[in-house]
């Protein structure tokens, strides 16, 4: 599981698109995203990956998650399969692996959690742990 947090972290700070989108109102005027945990990644027999955002900056690191907005729970080889390969569809495997994704229903906080994931492909190439 080649994953450099670091570089993962830097990438969800520094895109501009997203940090808008973080930052996006509801229609009453109150923040969309969702503080504390939106994304956990479990794979069996690891540290779960979480994204978190505290209301002003975004945190990717290692540990157990607290109430995740999206959990998402699968097997090494499925990990690799998705973040290591070429342009895996990450919406269709997730349609497929529907009993091992919980996901609240807002779909503001569920397309971050998309594009979190997204990013994280990107950043999968020659990524060592850190």
């Amino acid at each position: 599981m080649g994953i450099n947090l670091d570089k993962w972290e830097s990438t969800l700070r520094t895109d501009s698109a997203l940090n808008e989108r973080l930052t996006h109102l509801d229609a009453k005027g109150f923040p969309a995203t969702k503080k504390g945990d939106l994304l956990c990644i479990k794979v069996k027999g690891k540290t779960p990956l979480v994204v978190s955002w505290d209301g002003s900056e975004i945190h990717v690191s290692k540990r157990d998650a607290r109430k995740p907005f999206c959990s998402w729970t699968m097997g090494a080889n499925k990990f690799n399969q998705l973040f290591l390969g070429t342009c895996p569809p990450l919406l269709v495997a997730m349609n497929n692996d529907q009993d091992n994704i919980k996901m609240g229903t807002d779909h503001h906080n569920g397309s971050l959690a998309l594009g979190f994931m997204v990013m994280l492909q990107e950043c999968m190439e020659g990524g060592e742990d850190k």
